[in-house]
């Protein structure tokens, strides 16, 4: 069975999430690829002694030889890349519910984090699922737009973002609602929008989901606000409820299925090289990894799933992504087995794919920096 609708309401300010990745941030680095070089045949000889010529000949085969293996590493190396990834540490308190783990106005609260260095895989070239693995990759060419203006993005973007989630899926309803623009201050047109008064964040270095149990409903709850009334006010969406209070309270007691999914892009012309995204295959994540942080703003507070190490996760990314590739990230997924309430008759093997950017040793001084956008739905 498909899911109803694929979309839910932010739960907290942008305030929360933009300090949140700020302090974690850490520049991470990506090596660009190797080019292997090809090898040509035998270059033609003028007529020699015929045991100069044979050794001559069996130096050169064992020269291709010797190339054809250096080939094949190099592929071997590509397929699986080391990266420093950011967890919490190994003492923080594991919880699904907040027992006091986040910060408050910047200032850490019961929170430490550790560095790992683990082997992520080229995920190029396989089959992924949102069910399966919790993640997925598509071909998918978008309307050029401008990226960083924020009329072009509700009102171009979205609606297009909608309809890839919606051939993805099958969802009868989708409804885009939050973006982050992802980019570097030395590039011009993320220092305008600053100066416009729209954020512009780094990229998120540190593994992650974006909700809690909690925080996905209340976020699906929010979305029966008119947008100009939710924490992270969108004006731009017009001033009607997305859903009814009524159906928001079916789908979460009902058993009816709804998700959160990111569609991650690069929205640059030329492919990443550096800080790429890094995604877990949910099925390799445990409850016992999970640490419930909320950051909190003043006033309002958003809840995450962070987590702690754990040797079983497997990792994987899809190097020198380009924009007419889109990543999809399941955030949630009520019909996931783990948090599945009794009233959900099917699940599916994963609730959501731990994310985050990450390091890799190598990266030319020179590559260009990330610039990429996530829109929520």
């Amino acid at each position: 069975m498909q899911p109803a609708f694929a979309a839910v309401a932010p739960a907290a300010p942008v305030l929360a999430e933009t300090w949140l990745w700020q302090r974690l941030h850490k520049s991470p680095t990506h090596a660009a690829r190797p080019n292997a070089q090809r090898v040509g045949g035998q270059a033609a000889l003028p007529i020699v002694a015929a045991g100069s010529l044979v050794l001559w000949r069996r130096r050169k085969q064992h020269a291709n030889r010797c190339s054809k293996s250096a080939r094949k590493a190099a592929v071997v190396l590509e397929d699986i890349v080391r990266g420093k990834l950011t967890y919490l540490a190994d003492h923080v308190e594991r919880s699904l519910k907040h027992v006091g783990v986040g910060s408050q106005d910047g200032v850490q609260i019961e929170a430490e984090y550790i560095d790992k260095t683990v082997d992520i895989k080229n995920g190029r070239d396989r089959s992924w699922s949102l069910e399966e693995h919790g993640f997925t990759f598509v071909q998918d060419t978008p309307e050029i737009i401008d990226f960083y203006n924020e009329m072009d993005i509700c009102k171009k973007y979205y609606p297009a973002c909608q309809e890839l989630v919606k051939k993805v899926t099958g969802a009868s309803k989708v409804f885009a609602f939050y973006h982050t623009v992802r980019s570097h201050e030395s590039i011009p047109a993320a220092r305008t929008r600053r100066e416009r008064g729209f954020p512009v964040e780094a990229p998120a270095a540190c593994v992650h989901v974006d909700y809690s149990s909690q925080c996905a409903q209340r976020c699906l709850r929010n979305l029966s606000k008119p947008p100009p009334q939710w924490p992270d006010p969108r004006p731009l969406l017009g001033f009607k409820p997305m859903i009814a209070s009524s159906e928001a309270d079916e789908y979460i007691m009902g058993g009816k299925r709804w998700m959160i999914v990111n569609v991650w892009r690069n929205i640059s012309a030329v492919p990443v090289q550096r800080t790429p995204v890094a995604l877990c295959d949910g099925r390799t994540a445990s409850l016992d990894d999970i640490v419930t942080f909320q950051a909190r703003v003043r006033r309002h507070s958003k809840e995450y799933y962070f987590s702690a190490f754990s040797d079983k996760h497997e990792w994987f990314y899809f190097p020198h992504a380009q924009r007419d590739e889109a990543i999809l990230v399941k955030n949630w997924d009520s019909w996931g087995e783990a948090f599945a309430r009794k009233a959900v008759k099917e699940t599916v093997p994963t609730t959501f794919a731990f994310h985050t950017a990450f390091e890799q040793a190598g990266t030319r001084s020179d590559a260009p920096h990330r610039e990429s956008m996530e829109v929520r739905l």
